[in-house]
């Protein structure tokens, strides 16, 4: 409890942003025909693989190196329910970056809206097959922190 040296945690003054498209689909909605509230943790998973996928990295390559990037927070707040085929525009920033860990700011807006349907935070510790704690490493810093190199137009789902 707050003893052993400070934690190392950039606070990001330009932070990478992605934005991508999701309709919703027929699958994802309850029987009052709204967005199930579930859904939402999944489309912000596949956000963060998209963000991740536009700087020329993917999960894969790093799951294949021995690390992973797993959830260990998620806060979600539901302001306006989405329906079944709205388009959704979900706007990820990563705003910290710590030695071993992310903070993602997520916006989730329908297309063409003004105000957000929904905002979450995300907290993501980079670890080993076995659960240990991995630092950060520079390369994969510089490839969070790049400009999106592919651009990809359309919606996922």
């Amino acid at each position: 409890m707050g003893y052993g040296p400070p934690r190392m945690t950039h606070v990001m003054t330009d932070k990478p942003q992605s934005t991508v498209h999701i309709r919703v689909n027929y699958a994802d909605v309850d029987r009052m025909g709204l967005l199930h509230h579930s859904v939402y943790l999944k489309y912000l998973e596949r956000t963060r693989e998209e963000f991740i996928r536009r700087r020329n990295g993917a999960y894969a390559a790093m799951e294949d190196a021995g690390m992973l990037i797993v959830v260990v927070e998620a806060n979600l707040k539901y302001k306006r329910p989405a329906r079944f085929d709205d388009v959704l525009a979900i706007t990820l920033e990563l705003y910290e970056v710590g030695a071993a860990s992310l903070r993602i700011a997520y916006e989730v807006r329908r297309v063409g809206e003004d105000d957000p349907i929904a905002t979450a935070t995300t907290r993501h510790a980079l670890v080993s097959r076995e659960g240990r704690a991995l630092r950060l490493t520079e390369e994969i810093r510089a490839l969070l922190a790049r400009d999106e190199v592919v651009s990809r137009h359309g919606e996922l789902g």
